[in-house]
């Protein structure tokens, strides 16, 4: 029944060869290009399995790159297990912290998880993976691009190691055939067109300045019919700047990228999902695996910068047996990573260039913020709004411009030479202000350059004190009175005998 609710008729390829397989216990190396069905590929089998063998606690986890793709395959499992009450949670980056670690407690059927939001909860709860019994890693690719294969080989490590696994990718770099090795047991291999564009993809690049872009953007949309469009931006900053200038066209657009909130990012994507923003600009967060159908145009504002980017972002367009056309706006500086693209894609990728009316007028975000702060060192010649004019002279250079108006209402401009008198007079102003200037500057330079005392202290105050008093005439006086008043020693024997007389009186 759940099929029949999500409307799936006929398997694709990858899910024609790999579902019988997985139901049979096997693990499965499944590589194929974005958009052909990998998601029911592993999902189906899944919930088959687990209906057929119902045991308590976590059952399957699957590891997904991104927020976004964890969501949708969420979605998918509440969709066809819904009416046999499969339970699922996801655990992701950005959402209630403490409600996902109450779905871990509780052992819900299947866990789709990032690897560094688990990572997280595993370091704060004791999670029970005793029961596992699937392992999925979708996009594996891309989570060793995204630097999580550490965490990947941890979480891995918790598993049982009698599980069946599941490994889905659209390339397959030697990092990944490493762990593939490592994890997997006699893998069934099944390759569906790996590393190539949909041959129901229009693919087209055209030369255009960095100038031009926006321009040609805005003129590409005009001349094609399309239902909505994804354009790609090769940086978060470029992406928010990409957006506020489209919607400055006239185009409404909304925006997605990594420093986005989840709850912006859910808004933006659905908005773009159910048509009520037709373009949307994101980063390679929106090149994989996110199930976007009639998806008309994907356009490379920035050249990805590896071809398996290229082929990821193509794949959002020309889903499912679906037409679509992927642009690619390519400048001289973007030449070095366009090259390779065309190397590998070959003729299917047609060069053109963009049409005369593009023109120099239509500039990239960056471009335009460069003009306008140059703009604005810029003086603007003033206007004058009165009525009446009334006499005023205006100063210009060595020269007096009298405006005035006659009897008629005519405006009168008359050019006079300064008189000699008020150019000496301010000549000697200037003079007398100059001397004024120096006359201060040597004042302030004397003042600094003057001894300062020094402070004295108390001991030194009060000594200074004691050598004034020493030096008061009326105490040298006495002294001198007191000396000459003193008695000499007689000489000879008289002398002798009065030096040990005592004195009396003076």
């Amino acid at each position: 029944m759940g099929l029949n609710d999500i409307g799936y008729s006929e398997p694709t390829p990858i899910q024609e060869k790999s579902i019988p397989e997985a139901l049979q216990g096997k693990d499965i190396l499944g590589a194929a290009q974005t958009g052909t069905g990998k998601t029911g590929a592993f999902v189906i089998p899944i919930i088959e399995l687990i209906l057929r063998n119902p045991s308590e606690g976590t059952k399957a986890l699957i590891l997904s790159p991104t927020r976004e793709l964890a969501q949708q395959i969420d979605e998918q499992i509440f969709a066809l297990g819904y009416h046999s009450g499969i339970s699922s949670a996801t655990i992701i980056g950005g959402e209630d912290f403490s409600r996902q670690a109450n779905a871990l407690r509780a052992g819900v059927d299947i866990i789709v998880a990032t690897p560094g939001r688990l990572i997280d909860q595993m370091k704060v709860l004791d999670v029970d993976f005793s029961n596992i019994k699937f392992l999925v890693l979708d996009e594996a690719d891309r989570m060793l691009d995204m630097g999580f294969l550490p965490d990947v080989n941890h979480i891995i490590d918790k598993l049982p190691s009698d599980r069946h696994t599941m490994l889905f990718s659209a390339t397959m770099p030697k990092e990944l055939q490493k762990l593939m090795r490592s994890v997997m047991k006699d893998p069934v291999k099944i390759e569906i067109e790996v590393s190539t564009t949909s041959k129901q993809v229009d693919q087209r690049a055209y030369h255009a300045p960095p100038r031009k872009k926006l321009g040609a953007v805005e003129d590409l949309l005009d001349e094609l019919d399309w239902s909505s469009c994804i354009v790609f931006s090769a940086t978060k900053k470029g992406t928010n700047e990409l957006e506020r200038a489209l919607k400055k066209k006239g185009i409404n657009a909304g925006s997605i990228h990594g420093d986005r909130s989840q709850e912006e990012r859910t808004a933006s994507l659905q908005a773009f999902k159910n048509g009520t923003v037709p373009v949307i600009v994101a980063t390679d967060v929106l090149a994989r695996g996110i199930d976007i159908d009639n998806v008309s145009v994907i356009i490379n504002y920035d050249v990805p910068r590896a071809v398996e980017d290229y082929i990821h972002r193509c794949g959002r367009t020309g889903r499912y047996d679906k037409e679509g056309i992927a642009i690619t706006l390519v400048s001289k500086a973007d030449q070095k990573f366009f090259d390779p693209i065309k190397k590998k894609v070959g003729d299917d990728l047609k060069i053109l260039e963009l049409p005369e009316d593009v023109t120099s007028k239509d500039k990239s975000p960056e471009t335009k913020k460069t003009e306008n702060i140059s703009n604005k060192k810029k003086s603007s010649p003033t206007k004058v709004q009165k009525s009446t004019i009334e006499a005023k002279p205006i100063n210009v250079e060595k020269k007096t411009v009298n405006i005035s108006t006659n009897k008629d209402g005519k405006v009168i401009v008359e050019l006079k030479n300064k008189s000699k008198e008020s150019r000496l007079s301010k000549a000697e102003d200037k003079s007398e202000k100059t001397k004024k200037e120096t006359r201060k500057k040597v004042e302030v330079k004397l003042k600094k350059d003057k001894p300062q005392k020094k402070k004295e202290s108390k001991k030194e105050k009060k000594k200074a004190k004691l050598w004034n008093e020493y030096d008061r005439p009326d105490r040298i006086e006495k002294a001198t009175e007191r000396t000459n008043s003193t008695r000499k020693p007689s000489k000879g024997l008289w002398g002798l005998i009065k030096a040990f007389i005592p004195k009396f009186g003076k």
